[in-house]
C-alpha cells in the first residue's frame, strides 16, 4: 500500500510528551485488544523461554533460540502498529497462521537494525577501551555516551517498523530524512515510556533473586567463582517463572514504545492510510 510520495524531511516536529501521552492513552484505552492480541506472542514466548533453559550452554541452539524470539515479537509488533495507524477496532489475530509477506519484512528490518545496533556496539567498544586504558574514570560515562549515540541511530532509522508494518515502500535512507531533527525527541520519547517499566523490573528481579534463587554468591571468594550457567540452570524453574512475569510486563512498555513511534511516524511524515486499503483491512480484522 503506497498511500502517497514521502516527503524529503519532516513535516511536522515531534512534541514529546504529547507523543508519549497519546501512547500511553492508546495503550491504556485499548487493554482488552491489548491482551488478545498479546496472548499468542506471550505463549511462544514462554515456550522458547522453556527451551532456552537448558540450552544456554549449546551456542547454536542459543543463537537460533535468541532469532526465534523475534517471532513473537513480530506477530504483536505488527498488529499493534497496524492497529495504531489504521484505527482498527477489532483485534488482528496474532496467531502464527496469521503470518505473512510483511511479517518476513518486518522481522528482517528487526534483524537489521540489531545488527547495525550491535555493529556500533563492537565498533565503538574499540575507542572506549583504549581511552579507558588511560583514563579509568571515564569508562563508564564513554559507555553511556556510546549508549545514547547508538540509540539515536537506531531512533533514526526506526520509522522503517512502522512503514513496514502498513505495507509501505520504505527505506532506511528514507528514515533517516525523515527524523532530520528529530531523533533527540525520539529518544526521549522512548525513555519517557520505558524507564519506569525498567525500574519495575529491575524491583522484580531483585525481589525474585531475593527470594525464590538459591547459590546467591555471599562473599567475593563466591563471586569470583560464580557461574552464571550452572547458577540458571540449577534455578530454571525460578528462573522461567522470572522470565513470564517480566514477559508479561514488558508488553505495556513495548506497545506504548510501538504506538509512539506510529504516531511520530505519522506526524513527521504526514502519512496517511488510502481509504480503500484502511476499510478493506477492517473488514477482514
Amino acid at each position: 500500500m503506497v498511500s502517497q510520495i514521502p516527503p524529503e524531511q519532516a513535516v511536522h516536529d515531534i512534541p514529546v510528551k504529547t507523543v508519549s501521552s497519546l501512547a500511553i492513552k492508546t495503550v491504556m484505552g485499548n487493554l482488552p485488544a491489548l491482551v488478545q492480541m498479546a496472548l499468542f506472542p506471550f505463549l511462544l514466548s514462554a515456550l522458547i523461554t522453556a527451551l532456552s533453559i537448558p540450552s544456554l550452554g549449546n551456542a547454536l541452539s542459543s543463537w537460533i533460540l535468541s532469532i526465534l524470539a523475534y517471532i513473537p515479537h513480530t506477530l504483536f509488533a505488527v498488529a499493534w502498529h497496524r492497529r495504531t495507524l489504521l484505527n482498527l477496532q477489532a483485534p488482528e489475530s496474532t496467531s502464527i497462521t496469521s503470518w505473512n509477506r510483511v511479517h518476513w519484512q518486518f522481522l528482517l528490518k528487526i534483524i537489521i537494525l540489531l545488527a547495525i545496533f550491535y555493529g556500533m556496539s563492537l565498533i565503538g567498544t574499540l575507542p572506549v577501551l583504549t581511552i579507558g586504558a588511560a583514563i579509568p574514570t571515564l569508562v563508564p560515562f564513554l559507555f553511556l555516551g556510546l549508549i545514547v549515540v547508538m540509540l539515536y541511530v537506531v531512533a533514526r532509522l526506526s520509522f522503517i517498523l512502522p512503514a513496514t508494518a502498513v505495507g509501505e515502500k520504505y527505506t532506511l535512507d528514507t528514515s533517516w530524512k525523515h527524523t532530520d531533527k528529530q531523533g533527540w525527541r525520539i529518544v526521549a520519547a522512548f525513555l519517557m515510556l520505558t524507564i519506569p517499566f525498567g525500574l519495575l523490573m529491575l524491583l522484580i528481579a531483585m525481589f525474585a533473586f531475593g527470594s525464590l534463587f538459591t547459590g546467591m554468591p555471599t562473599t567475593p571468594e563466591d563471586a569470583a567463582n560464580f557461574n552464571i550457567l550452572s547458577f540458571i540452570q540449577n534455578n530454571g524453574p525460578a528462573f522461567f517463572f522470572l522470565q513470564l512475569i517480566i514477559l508479561a510486563v514488558t508488553y505495556l512498555p513495548t506497545a506504548a514504545v510501538i504506538s509512539m513511534l506510529s504516531i511520530a511516524f505519522k506526524g513527521c511524515t504526514g502519512w496517511v492510510p488510502e481509504a480503500s486499503s484502511s476499510s478493506a483491512d477492517e473488514e477482514v480484522s
